[in-house]
């Protein structure tokens, strides 16, 4: 009985140990809320989630050059650590994804492209050329609406996650009223 006691408090006390040694920083709460828009546009915080910090106490969306017209850029920031990025812009019509990419010092711009050749993305980053539906005469004249996607933070680089962001991000786009100007 004596034993048995000894082997159990033993069992106990690794099993203390080993969960105290594990975590980690993955393992760490979220204090802040995953945003459901940036800079006015509707996105999924699913899609959001897995390019965020798994840890932190503070998340802000902060809007870039503000009173830029034809542009809009946001940065998502963590505890005073911008972790992600996204815009939008109007680019001359014909101009390709990979193009824009080679400004984007997270992408790299022959990663992955999507087979009708409309987006380009990697593990920190990506462009998508928007589709403005229906197709009507915008103010923009001969241009097209372009996003991107930009992950600072290396821990967090996950190129499916950024496709899927990307994407939806371009779909919310396509229903704005920048898109659509009629």
């Amino acid at each position: 009985m004596k034993h048995a006691k000894a082997r159990t408090l033993t069992a106990l006390a690794l099993a203390l140990l080993v969960s105290g040694c594990s975590g980690t920083k993955e393992e760490e709460k979220r204090a802040f809320q995953v945003p459901d828009s940036l800079c006015g546009t509707p996105v999924s915080a699913a899609l959001l989630s897995p390019l965020l910090p798994a840890g932190g106490d503070k998340l802000e969306v902060k809007r870039r050059h503000p009173g830029m017209k034809g542009a809009l850029s946001c940065d998502v920031v963590v505890d005073g650590t911008t972790d992600l990025g996204v815009n939008w812009e109007w680019r001359e019509t014909g101009t390709k994804p990979g193009r824009i990419a080679r400004e984007n010092p997270y992408v790299k711009h022959d990663t992955y492209e999507s087979e009708d050749g409309r987006y380009v993305y990697a593990d920190r980053g990506g462009v998508i050329r928007v589709v403005c539906e229906p197709v009507v005469e915008h103010r923009k004249g001969e241009a097209e609406l372009f996003a991107r996607v930009m992950v600072s933070n290396e821990g967090r680089s996950d190129a499916q996650a950024v496709k899927n962001l990307l994407v939806g991000y371009a779909e919310a786009l396509s229903a704005s009223a920048e898109c659509v100007q009629e």
